[in-house]
């Protein structure tokens, strides 16, 4: 019974020419990680959960976000070199704490982007509470309940 190697067709590439194409082949490929991280230009930036405010980005570079972690009031904040185009507006100007609760602890609510520019939701950590967080111009600017 007879056996059949791999055949190889003779090569007509130098070693100077396989080299050559080793190398751009490897210049190519260390260009991937560079494309594949263009989502996330910079990293968010760490902050204290247990800090009385926060500030979160959107993705308008103009416009942030500040949070009461006490209280779940949020502010649309939008800086400009322009004085005239800087603004604090509130989003939702009522404490979310149900009626039970009298103590103000800093931490029990954080925001998270969605895949919707203008859109955050809003968690009470120690409550499983959420809400729909819009932010935009005037007519735009919501806090809307996310039933259990």
């Amino acid at each position: 019974m007879a056996t059949r190697g791999l055949e190889f067709p003779e090569s007509t590439f130098t070693i100077g020419e396989l080299m050559y194409r080793v190398i751009l082949l490897a210049v190519c490929l260390s260009f991937v990680p560079v494309f594949a991280q263009s989502d996330t230009p910079f990293p968010e930036p760490t902050q204290n959960p247990n800090a009385i405010f926060r500030v979160f980005r959107t993705q308008n570079i103009f416009t942030l976000l500040k949070l009461d972690t006490r209280t779940g009031q949020v502010w649309q904040l939008q800086w400009s070199l322009d004085e005239g185009n800087r603004l604090t507006a509130p989003i939702n100007q009522a404490a979310l704490l149900p009626k039970n609760v009298t103590i103000f602890k800093p931490g029990r609510f954080t925001l998270t982007p969605t895949a919707n520019i203008h859109t955050f939701v809003l968690l009470d950590v120690e409550g499983g509470r959420t809400w729909q967080i819009q932010w935009g111009d005037e007519s735009h600017r919501a806090i809307l309940p996310i039933p259990k």
